[in-house]
């Protein structure tokens, strides 16, 4: 994550809960990255065509899909090979009690691949990339991402239990997992140390710490 006068790194803000975090982000540091928003869809017309958003419904055609995680694998794989999250490195941020930040999590982890026709090794992602993109196949090598998990915005039993369930999933297949800790995240301090390496981002800012199952 060094910075590079030539080639920014990337920060996915994936979800609702991400997306108000951007706005609220102060926008001289988010400059010094390639900002990519991800939402489902467009609810309010006021937003703003931002070239930095996607709205997955517009992106890929979903008249015959759900807002459910089976349902978004292959639109968010997609997107995700669209932007080259393949071959690049960079920080994913989101709520995991949002299923699209469920479903990122889901197309990335490597053992739930057909260990007969791929296997686990992030070598055998070369296949994939190969493939033809109306095939339904969903993984993406995330392995040069990290992920930033805030703290869940939904505070119902269930969604909480899912959060945990792709926490947990996460380290399987992401670079590092970092959670927001308690409610002292200062996404400014973080973007700013990110500059700097993702160690650094988190020795030295409050309210992040390594995710441990």
């Amino acid at each position: 994550m060094k910075k590079n006068t030539t080639l920014r790194s990337k920060l996915f803000w994936v979800g609702e809960h991400s997306y108000e975090l951007y706005k609220n982000t102060d926008h001289l540091i988010l400059d010094n990255f390639d900002n990519q928003v991800l939402l489902y869809q467009r609810l309010d017309n006021s937003v703003v065509n931002e070239k930095e958003i996607v709205f997955l419904d517009e992106f890929f055609p979903m008249n015959t899909r759900e807002y459910c995680v089976s349902d978004l694998q292959k639109p968010v794989s997609l997107f995700m090979k669209d932007r080259k999250i393949p071959f690049e490195e960079g920080v994913i941020i989101g709520d995991a009690s949002e299923i699209l930040v469920q479903t990122v999590v889901e197309v990335g982890t490597l053992d739930l691949v057909d260990e007969d026709s791929l296997g686990k090794t992030v070598a055998d992602f070369d296949l994939v990339h190969k493939m033809d993109s109306s095939a339904e196949f969903n993984k993406v090598d995330v392995s040069n991402f990290s992920i930033l998990f805030l703290k869940e915005a939904m505070l119902f039993k269930d969604t909480l239990e899912e959060a945990k369930l792709i926490k947990n999933k996460a380290p399987k297949t992401f670079n590092k997992v970092i959670s927001e800790k308690g409610d002292n995240l200062k996404m400014n301090e973080f973007l700013f140390h990110l500059e700097n390496g993702l160690e650094e981002a988190i020795s030295k800012s409050g309210g992040v710490e390594l995710y441990a199952i």
